[in-house]
């Protein structure tokens, strides 16, 4: 497997598809005794632990909620989100690069690494080297 590189970006500009409806939809979140609403556009991944979701966003933050991951994917716009391990959702659109051939992990524009299972690896790589062609076309 080839490894994917994606434009650049020194801060979390995210890349969505020119047919991509932005803002089209927001999460609630409960958040110090309030909900909270946040775009779907601003979430960068999801990762699992129980029967809880840790949520990070574009500005850096963690959110915790009593959700499953499982719960989360069927929520989340299929085109823009992808299950990439049992325990972690990615947005496609904060992609920096990824390595399939020796490491399997995607690096998120956050800087996050996150590792690629390796059943998912075919694919994690078609997905990927759609969604990069369609922000291109």
């Amino acid at each position: 497997m080839e490894s994917l590189a994606y434009p650049s970006s020194t801060t979390l500009q995210p890349l969505f598809p020119r047919m991509y409806q932005r803002n089209a939809s927001r999460i609630a979140l409960p958040y110090l005794n309030r909900n909270i609403m946040i775009s779907v556009d601003d979430v960068v991944s999801l990762h699992g632990e129980g029967n809880y979701t840790f949520i990070t966003t574009r500005d850096k933050k963690r959110y915790l909620v009593s959700k499953t991951l499982k719960a989360f994917e069927h929520m989340l716009d299929q085109s823009m989100f992808l299950r990439i391990h049992k325990s972690t959702i990615i947005n496609l659109a904060y992609v920096q690069f990824s390595v399939f051939a020796t490491e399997r992990i995607v690096r998120l524009t956050d800087g996050q690494e996150v590792a690629i299972s390796r059943r998912r690896m075919k694919e994690i790589s078609q997905r990927l080297n759609g969604f990069m062609q369609s922000l291109f076309n």
